[in-house]
């Protein structure tokens, strides 16, 4: 079950989005809230799994100059297993499982050209069980994952399971 964050929570985590590294003081008084209200929502937040508040690394200006996002075709019966292979490899920031026209997609971190193919050629060609690949080179980033700011409102479907929750929490 997702955990459904109330108009509080979303403010929260939009005056993080800002700036991660905000005091919880800031960020009370942003929200119109006392300190210890922010403190005790981010403990929830973060130990629930709602939120991870992390650092974010410039690819390219820490030298990974080569982004590449590689869509892999794989049997169905070892996605698993490849998944977990390729998960493990430092050139690895995300894989996720699909479906469409292939079952894996990975976005991968290099420093060059050359970085890639040996990762493709040495790495990902040598796995049983991959039948295909398809490689997309970043020329450049127009907005990443960090750049997304959660939307004011809940999504429908999450504020019906919190009707559920509270229904049940009356009985």
């Amino acid at each position: 079950m997702p955990y459904v964050l109330d108009s509080l929570d979303r403010r929260i985590i939009r005056i993080l989005q800002q700036d991660g590294r905000m005091s919880n003081v800031k960020i009370a008084r942003r929200a119109g809230v006392s300190e210890a209200t922010v403190r005790k929502r981010l403990e929830r937040l973060t130990v629930t799994g709602a939120i991870r508040i992390t650092a974010v690394p410039d690819p390219v200006r820490i030298g990974f100059s080569t982004i590449a996002f590689v869509t892999l075709s794989v049997d169905l019966a070892q996605a698993g297993q490849i998944a977990a292979q390729i998960s493990r490899m430092p050139e690895v920031r995300a894989i996720h499982l699909t479906a469409g026209g292939s079952e894996l997609i990975v976005e991968a971190w290099f420093t060059s050209s050359d970085d890639l193919l040996r990762f493709m050629t040495q790495h990902v060609g040598g796995i049983p069980g991959v039948r295909r690949t398809a490689t997309s080179h970043v020329l450049r980033t127009i907005k990443d994952g960090s750049g997304w700011v959660l939307p004011v409102v809940t999504p429908p479907v999450l504020q019906a399971a919190a009707g559920e929750r509270s229904e049940l929490a009356d009985h």
